[in-house]
């Protein structure tokens, strides 16, 4: 029903190498499409090389993948650990954001700036407390049937009751 206005052109989707990003050929816009793959691409590396948070975050990532392929859990098990893992590193990444252009603005302390971080951080927080609480559910029955090493743990937090 509103065809042209689709097409418009946000202003909050400016960056400062190009003036408008709808306008033009097709191949303009492809080159715009991958132009933003590559600012995706620049911030995943800026996470990774500058953030220890990410890289322990990506290590139990990691971990929880090598774990539950060795323990071989079903499909619906992966798709919680999936979205467990990703929205562990996708807060991190907002986080980071946060960090970022809070100390674009100012260096020096201010109480706004702070609680603005602190408050990212505690998303982190939520999050990762979440997943672990996802992965203590998907593992800990796989880990007490396991025949191999019998290990007693509680199961509680799996639904269990003894």
């Amino acid at each position: 029903m509103r065809p042209l206005l689709a097409r418009r052109s946000s202003p909050l989707a400016w960056r400062p190498s190009s003036a408008n990003p709808v306008s033009g050929s097709f191949a303009i816009r492809a080159a715009g499409r991958l132009e933003s793959f590559a600012h995706a691409f620049d911030g995943w590396r800026f996470l990774v090389r500058n953030e220890p948070n990410m890289r322990i975050h990506l290590g139990i990532a990691t971990l929880a993948t090598l774990m539950g392929t060795w323990l071989r859990i079903g499909p619906s098990e992966w798709r919680w650990l999936i979205v467990a893992m990703t929205t562990v590193l996708a807060i991190e990444a907002l986080n980071t954001a946060v960090e970022q252009a809070c100390n674009a603005i100012s260096r020096s302390y201010n109480p706004a700036i702070k609680a603005a971080k602190d408050v990212a951080a505690g998303a982190v927080l939520i999050a990762a407390l979440a997943a672990a609480l996802i992965g203590a559910s998907v593992f800990l029955p796989h880990l007490r049937s396991a025949d191999h090493e019998r290990i007693i743990l509680p199961t509680t937090i799996c639904g269990e009751t003894g």
